[in-house]
């Protein structure tokens, strides 16, 4: 049975993962690596990272394509990187 210390080690391994595919998927659609680079894990999209109405479709239309997420980045919630690296992590451990 694993333990609580392998389990976190697990899940952090996969949100790194994820957070790697977050930075990939925005870096395709045209932002700039080194402001990623800057940005923290709590960056929001439209706020702080500056997605304009294309790049945010575009993001949305890639998350569906490559990770099966059926998200909509148009709601009122402006959503961080790390919401995004945690709806990857939690699409890729599904049965």
């Amino acid at each position: 049975m694993p333990t609580n210390a392998s389990t976190n080690a697990s899940t952090n391994a996969a949100t790194n993962a994820s957070m790697e595919d977050v930075h990939r998927v925005l870096t395709d659609i045209g932002l700039d690596p080194a402001i990623l680079e800057e940005a923290g894990p709590h960056a929001r999209l439209r706020a702080e990272l500056g997605l304009d109405s294309v790049e945010t479709t575009d993001l949305q239309l890639e998350l569906g394509k490559r990770f099966g997420l059926d998200i909509d980045l148009w709601d009122r919630e402006d959503y961080t990187l790390a919401d995004l690296a945690g709806r990857i992590a939690a699409a890729g451990s599904r049965p």
